[in-house]
């Protein structure tokens, strides 16, 4: 029975640590805030199953600014959530709105989606633009960069435990007999 207990115990460890190493599939991407608006968006070449859940996450979100142009009357500098909607309101493009700066996203499936300094979500599929939320985007400046990964799935992980656990039950019932 000890052999058993501690089989299933490696067993449990490894799914464990393939869960917590499993590599990131990270792909970086630096959204321009002149360049890459709602007319002319950065293609990133990511198609996006609507299966599978992403996270979205600038870097550095807290201190990457952006800015929608001169300061003068109001502060038009933002992190990727947006310049302060007190100052500009809301820019409305296509059935979506979001703050004036923001990060977003779009897919030919899903239309315009908020990204912000960051997001986990799924059911999204197409090919993945991103662009700086702005009507007038000729004075913009600035970048950001954002990491796009893939979540693992915690089922995949738990099937592949259950199929060791399984294995080393087989083995167990071979050396008893």
């Amino acid at each position: 029975m000890n052999v058993f207990r501690s089989t299933c115990f490696g067993v449990v460890a490894v799914t464990a640590a393939l869960a917590l190493s499993t590599p990131a599939s990270a792909t970086t991407y630096t959204v321009d805030a002149l360049a890459d608006s709602i007319s002319t968006p950065l293609d990133t070449g990511l198609v996006l199953n609507s299966a599978d859940t992403y996270s979205f996450s600038v870097e550095n979100a807290a201190t990457t600014i952006w800015h929608a142009g001169s300061d003068d009357p109001s502060p038009r500098s933002s992190t990727a959530d947006g310049i302060n909607p007190s100052y500009y309101g809301e820019y409305s493009f296509d059935g979506f709105t979001a703050n004036y700066g923001a990060l977003v996203g779009h897919t030919t499936t899903n239309g315009y989606f908020l990204i912000g300094t960051g997001m986990i979500g799924s059911g999204y599929a197409g090919d993945l633009q991103l662009m700086y939320w702005d009507s007038y985007y000729g004075d913009n400046s600035g970048t950001q960069t954002l990491d796009v990964n893939r979540v693992p799935e915690p089922v995949t992980l738990s099937l592949f435990g259950a199929g060791l656990l399984g294995a080393a039950a087989m083995r167990r019932k071979k050396k008893r007999s």
